[in-house]
């Protein structure tokens, strides 16, 4: 038996590895539409929603820089596709400056989401 968290494509099963991404919590209807966000009912066919684990693991689908924000300090966004499907915009972490991979974790904090390389052994 492994430490680390084992899912199917695009679900998590709860588990957690202690060093390790965590699962995300996300919703979504008896069709299979998969969001980030918890909305009423489903935006695309109406349906009831209901909460499942993902994987954290996703694709950088796009990615650009703001330069013009708020605090004064430009910052890496993104549009990350968890396996699932769901699409979330992110910030990308580890600097604005460095090309983000494709292949990225995702982790949810205050609300937020934010999206890096995924390290070796993830």
């Amino acid at each position: 038996m492994s430490d680390k968290p084992e899912y199917a494509p695009g679900e998590g099963n709860g588990a957690q590895d202690r060093t390790g991404p965590r699962p995300l919590t996300l919703r979504r209807c008896g069709n299979s539409h998969a969001f980030f966000f918890a909305y009423d009912s489903c935006p695309v066919c109406g349906g009831q929603l209901e909460e499942f684990a993902s994987a954290p693991e996703a694709e950088l689908v796009s990615h650009t820089v703001v330069r013009v924000s708020p605090t004064g300090s430009a910052f890496a966004l993104g549009l990350a596709r968890a396996l699932c499907g769901a699409q979330t915009l992110c910030i990308i972490e580890d600097g604005v400056d460095n090309a983000p991979e494709k292949d990225v974790i995702i982790t949810e904090r205050g609300g937020l989401y934010y999206a890096r390389g995924r390290r070796t052994g993830e």
